[in-house]
């Protein structure tokens, strides 16, 4: 609501004159007027001064000690009221001679104005609505005057119609311009100058109704407490880092001549505003607006307050306290109808002057509202759902922060270089914690035809080919699986080309399957091309996958039948789970077979599974959109797979029947194992870790390799599928969304605490990110959940420190403005 604002500033050149220059339009415009002086005003002042002490404060002591004194009754009320009557008459006749008739005349016909533009919209929230007259006088004896009797608006226009503020003379600017809307719950301190025979606990009784609407603290004196203590924890109380939107005291109070008032805040203990300038100016920086002083005699007060931009409820005059607790009780009546504080102080002053007239005459005359120029008075606005989502708009450093943090947890090559780091702190966290799975036969044989392998064959193998490998090699060991009774074997080699030795792969292959029905799985890369030759990899006898890798995903088929190809992994994990049934109508890989081979498997599966009698290893799981299962590479290899050179193999005696027990319960993987294999991988650093430090691994491998073959990523999904270990990692940019609003929530509550308090809390959440990292190391090892908490914590704690500078560095209303 916009309202026209003036300004007056009256000048008392001597006794005999006054000045009046009246200023609008940006004071583009003025209007000035010469007046008598106001001698008899200001006697019918003194005179009404003294009728007024009289009834309230009998006593002259006690017009010093103000506050604290009982009713008077009788010809005392009479008096003042007839005192009363005479000062105003004299006020409007004075004002109402001579030239300051101009004044009243141009406001008047600027509420015309108004007047006709709301007819002429017939909307009158589109335009101003009243008038406020910023008023200042260059002396205290003019200052004195009850300048908000002034009639300046008809007769029956309603009350606030025309509001007067009381300003300072030689303040410039705007002042504070606009309201800053709030994007917290107002906030409210109140100074409680604790003395004998003061019955402040109305008066915080009267405070705490605005609860609805407002945070109320109070900080009162506590008994015996040294006086020190007392303004050193007032003085800290003041300058809270979390802001204050109004200050409220009630107690004693009086005006000073160059300390800017001195109010009471224990018995024989006081403070100047001066003596808390630096507080009440860094108060203001973090939000305070208004300060209400329920007290004596606080002119002063309110002039010192208003230099710092604050505005100001002050009493001109001595106040007696039943005055000052019915004042209070109906200004906080107002208040909570979000009136602001001048139409509720001119709304408390009708009250009085009407309601409570007989009980407390002239009481009406004692408050006046002070405010640096051109400011819109304060008020408690309603903070409804809307302001309160206000308070979640992202600052600029949050938004920011946000933004880029949420693209990292988007980024592909970010996401595995975070699964790896994860992967090798998961593995420590295993190691240190003893949380392994007990010492048993890993569930694959990996054999790998390593540089040793090969510098022998080459000695043994005429003319021995390393790319593409030598056939007659792979016959070798496939015969030697064949004496072993292998039931499932993987190769993961191209023999996509016709190559020497390429009949002895074939006959290898063909009585492995003859005499021991050998589930042979071959690699492929379609859209690469690389198809095994049919006279090996014959479509009637033996099975294919996909033998691409694409991610650390664990690979699965879209479709659990394989219809349309499966991958490498999940073939071999499903022709090992079918040679280890004895199921009668399961096809077998045999000789004899003319169709194809995985069109019959594929079939079989889905009869089975519309009867309910899926195999065991076929993954039945359904996932919410974004989650994904991770190969884990924080598990030991030792526990994933056997790992045999193809030479240490070959050597192998054939009575060695433990080897051969163990061996027919193992998927078989034949594959590269040197390092400059063209499909290997730069080393993970679990799978490194492991390496170095566990004991079993090192038996087996001198040096650690900087690399990890397409075998063992193999043999690691092959363990998941057979022994159903799946890892569902979160993504993280979930996790990012729910810490960023959870760092917020944590971070507005921060805000709302006292430092020494949020310092503690701050230390909690310390702790709490630790233990939430710890505990998602346990979710993992325990209920297979990887729970991201690198980037969450990042975006959680830029949030709280992001508030924590803004509050340590007093940027409180900065922080309200970018929101």
């Amino acid at each position: 609501m916009m309202r026209t604002v003036f300004e007056l500033k009256v000048w008392q050149k001597d006794d005999q004159s006054c000045f009046f220059l009246l200023l609008w339009d940006d004071r583009k415009k003025q209007l000035t007027a010469s007046l008598s002086g106001a001698g008899d005003v200001q006697r019918r002042y003194q005179r009404w001064q003294q009728r007024y002490a009289r009834f309230y404060l009998p006593s002259p002591r006690n017009i010093r000690d103000s506050g604290c004194l009982n009713p008077g009754s009788g010809d005392p009320g009479n008096d003042l009221r007839e005192a009363e009557t005479v000062l105003i008459h004299a006020f409007h006749r004075w004002l109402g001679e001579g030239e300051t008739r101009k004044i009243q005349q141009r406001i008047r016909d600027e509420l015309m104005r108004i007047a006709r533009q709301a007819t002429a919209r017939r909307n009158e929230t589109e335009i101003p609505t009243g008038i406020d007259l910023f008023l200042a006088c260059d002396s205290a004896e003019m200052a004195r005057l009850p300048w908000e009797v002034w009639e300046l608006a008809p007769a029956d226009a309603p009350p606030g119609t025309v509001r007067i503020i009381r300003t300072a003379m030689d303040m410039d600017g705007a002042g504070q311009g606009l309201n800053l809307s709030p994007t917290r719950k107002t906030r409210i301190l109140a100074l409680l100058g604790e003395a004998p025979n003061l019955p402040l606990q109305e008066h915080w009784k009267a405070l705490r109704s605005l609860r609805s609407i407002a945070e109320v603290e109070r900080v009162a004196w506590l008994p015996d407490e040294d006086p020190v203590i007392i303004k050193t924890r007032i003085a800290q109380a003041i300058c809270d880092d979390r802001g204050w939107d109004v200050l409220f005291f009630a107690g004693h109070s009086d005006e000073t001549t160059v300390t800017g008032g001195r109010f009471a805040i224990a018995p024989h203990v006081s403070c100047s505003i001066s003596e808390l300038e630096e507080q009440l100016a860094q108060a203001k920086e973090r939000g305070l607006q208004l300060a209400i002083f329920n007290s004596c005699s606080g002119v002063s007060i309110a002039h010192a307050l208003m230099e710092l931009g604050v505005q100001v409820v002050a009493m001109r005059e001595p106040i007696r306290n039943d005055v000052a607790q019915s004042f209070l009780s109906h200004l906080c009546q107002e208040l909570n109808q979000h009136q602001d504080i001048l139409d509720a102080l001119i709304h408390t002053r009708h009250y009085l002057q009407s309601t409570e007239k007989f009980a407390f005459p002239s009481a009406h005359l004692l408050p006046s509202f002070f405010s640096p120029p051109n400011a819109i008075p304060y008020c408690i606005e309603p903070f409804g759902w809307k302001r309160q989502l206000q308070q979640w708009i992202p600052t600029k450093v949050e938004a920011i922060a946000f933004s880029t943090v949420l693209a990292l947890s988007l980024l592909t090559p970010v996401q595995n270089f975070l699964y790896q780091q994860r992967m090798w702190v998961q593995a420590i966290y295993r190691d240190w914690t003893h949380q392994l799975a007990p010492t048993k036969t890993p569930p694959v044989l990996l054999i790998e035809i390593d540089q040793e392998s090969i510098n022998r064959a080459i000695s043994k193998i005429n003319q021995f080919q390393i790319e593409p490998i030598d056939r007659r090699y792979l016959a070798s060991i496939i015969h030697q699986l064949t004496a072993f009774e292998a039931k499932t074997v993987g190769l993961t080699y191209r023999l996509d080309t016709q190559e020497s030795g390429e009949e002895a792969l074939i006959k290898a292959t063909q009585t492995a399957i003859k005499t021991e029905n050998t589930w042979f799985v071959f690699a492929m890369a379609e859209y690469e091309n690389w198809i095994p030759r049919d006279r090996i990899a014959n479509p009637a006898w033996t099975l294919r996958g996909d033998g691409n890798i694409y991610s650390w995903d664990l690979p699965l088929p879209d479709d659990p039948t394989c219809a349309q190809g499966c991958p490498f992994p999940y073939m071999l994990a499903l022709s090992h789970t079918f040679s280890q049934q004895a199921l009668p109508t399961l096809p077998q890989p045999t000789l004899q077979n003319r169709g194809n081979f995985q069109a019959q498997i594929s079939q079989y599966i889905r009869q089975t599974k519309a009867q309910n009698q899926l195999p065991a290893p076929l993954p039945q799981i359904g996932l919410l959109p974004g989650l994904q299962i991770m190969l884990d590479f924080s598990i030991p290899p030792d526990q994933v797979y056997e790992r045999l050179s193809a030479w240490k193999f070959l050597n192998v005696s054939s009575l060695n029947s433990e080897f051969q027990r163990r061996l027919q319960q193992q998927v078989v993987i034949i594959s590269s194992g040197h390092s400059d294999a063209v499909d290997n991988f730069p080393v993970l650093p679990a799978v490194d870790y492991w390496c170095r430090f566990g004991q079993n691994i090192r038996q087996q491998l001198p040096d650690c390799p900087n690399s990890i073959t397409i075998g063992e990523v193999y043999a690691y999904t092959v363990h998941h599928l057979l022994l159903h270990h799946r890892i569902i990692r979160f993504p993280d940019w979930w996790l990012v969304c729910l810490a960023a609003i959870l760092g917020k929530d944590v971070a507005l509550m921060l805000l709302k605490s006292p430092y020494r308090q949020r310092r503690k809390l701050v230390y909690g959440f310390v702790g709490a990110t630790v233990a939430v990292g710890l505990i998602a190391l346990q979710l993992y090892t325990f209920a297979s959940v990887s729970i991201p908490w690198l980037l969450p914590s990042v975006i959680f704690w830029v949030y709280i420190i992001a508030h924590w500078k803004s509050t340590r560095t007093g940027n409180f209303r900065s922080q309200r403005n970018s929101s």
